[in-house]
């Protein structure tokens, strides 16, 4: 699969349909400073438990540092449940639910609302005890539902970190193949929920071409069709490899967020409270969570 680096400053989702963690809304999970390397598991003192780390304490650092790596929001909610012993032996919290609304992010990834869980994570109680920072351990896993209008899904397929694929050009000078990028416009998007549609444009070749996302059916998750907007011979037959490569991209793309790794899963469309909307559910994995020093 194609993994597709976007460093971050912010779902998902989550809507990361890891808000879905909406980035890619922006910032995803629950934004706490992570580190790929354990720490030392050894157990922390008994008297930790006078030490005030709690699930309140948590939830407030980490709704405080995505408030911090967020441009704009109107919304940012932390739920975490934690077991006495499981948080004083081990670390161990979980669930641990982000919510959030109107979240943008400095290089204007956007979305209306955002969902996130991870079942289980496991912190570093030293670092929350030395630094009031929270740090994972090991990676966790969860899901996103993420909803996007069309401008926000206009803002993510033409995000400048956001890569379509290339695909088989005319031949260079040389007689040779050559591969051109699909070039992903932001204006126009329309949201359709009566015929689940998503429509977008983009340019390839010199023409421009209308691109239809839907729902797909088996292990295609996702179908986007493309057509050409001037009908040829030529144009109409590079359509049918168009649609197999845009619709590939889409289904196959791992989309990372500063140690965040997002994957499609699912889409529906709705117009709940009068506006159309996509929702995007994800798969989430938290390598490590985002620096406060990245945009995105």
């Amino acid at each position: 699969m194609k993994v597709f680096q976007i460093s971050l400053s912010t779902v998902l989702c989550v809507l990361c349909i890891t808000s879905l963690r909406y980035t890619t809304s922006d910032a995803f999970p629950m934004s706490m400073v992570t580190s790929t390397k354990a720490s030392s598991k050894s157990i922390p003192n008994p008297s930790i438990i006078d030490s005030g780390i709690t699930s309140g304490l948590i939830s407030n650092l980490a709704a405080v540092a995505l408030k911090m790596r967020l441009a704009k929001q109107s919304g940012v909610k932390v739920d975490v449940t934690a077991k006495s012993l499981d948080l004083i032996l081990r670390g161990r919290v979980g669930p641990v639910t982000v919510t959030g609304r109107g979240w943008e992010s400095a290089l204007g990834l956007r979305c209306r609302a955002i969902e996130a869980t991870v079942d289980s994570c496991e912190l570093d109680i030293g670092r929350i005890l030395s630094h009031q920072k929270l740090r994972l351990t090991r990676p966790a896993h969860g899901n996103a539902m993420v909803a996007l209008n069309s401008i926000d899904f206009g803002n993510f397929i033409t995000h400048p970190l956001m890569k379509p694929p290339g695909v088989p050009g005319k031949g260079n000078t040389r007689g040779m193949p050559s591969r051109e990028t699909v070039k992903f416009l932001k204006n126009d998007v329309q949201i359709d929920h009566t015929d689940g549609t998503v429509t977008f444009h983009g340019t390839y070749l010199g023409e421009k071409w209308v691109f239809t996302l839907q729902r797909g059916t088996g292990t295609k998750k996702a179908v986007i069709t493309a057509e050409p907007m001037t009908s040829s011979t030529e144009s109409d037959e590079l359509a049918v490899e168009l649609t197999m490569i845009i619709s590939n991209f889409f289904n196959e793309m791992v989309f990372e967020i500063d140690g965040v790794y997002l994957v499609f899963q699912d889409m529906m469309l709705t117009n709940k409270g009068g506006a159309p909307t996509l929702m995007i559910s994800l798969d989430m994995k938290v390598r490590k969570f985002p620096s406060l020093r990245v945009a995105f």
